[in-house]
């Protein structure tokens, strides 16, 4: 790929089982900066919610997206990722497949895509595992 990648793939598998590592887990992927305004002293699971870093979230699946849709395989990705939002737009496919049910899958794409593009097809195991989740 030409752009450098904005995206963390240096943990090829994502693993969680709660919604704090989940989060967890997305902030470490889209290089997410701690907000340096949030109350100290709000609950765990407020203050967990709040330490959310918009800009980066924003660029990073822009870019997610920008050097993605144009690949057949994710395409066929986003779509049916948004028919589960009964819907066709790809964007919206994203998002899907960054939520808690379909993210860890979906990371594994991203790391096979960036790493070797030329070779992620349908018949990569991220893909396939993926698509049959989907």
């Amino acid at each position: 790929m030409n752009k450098p990648i904005l995206y963390d793939i240096s943990e090829k598998e994502m693993k969680y089982s709660n919604d704090f590592e989940y989060r967890s887990s997305l902030r470490k992927v889209f290089g997410m900066k701690n907000p340096d305004n949030l109350d100290k002293d709000m609950d765990d699971i407020s203050y967990d919610e709040q330490d959310f870093d918009m800009e980066n979230t924003s660029k990073c699946l822009d870019y997610v997206y920008e050097t993605t849709c144009n690949n057949k395989w994710f395409q066929e990705l986003y779509d049916s990722a948004a028919e589960k939002m009964i819907s066709m737009d790809r964007s919206i496919g994203l998002s899907v497949l960054f939520s808690y049910d379909y993210f860890a899958g979906f990371h594994k794409c991203l790391c096979c895509y960036y790493e070797d593009s030329e070779n992620f097809s349908n018949k990569s195991l991220a893909f396939i595992e993926l698509k049959n989740k989907l």
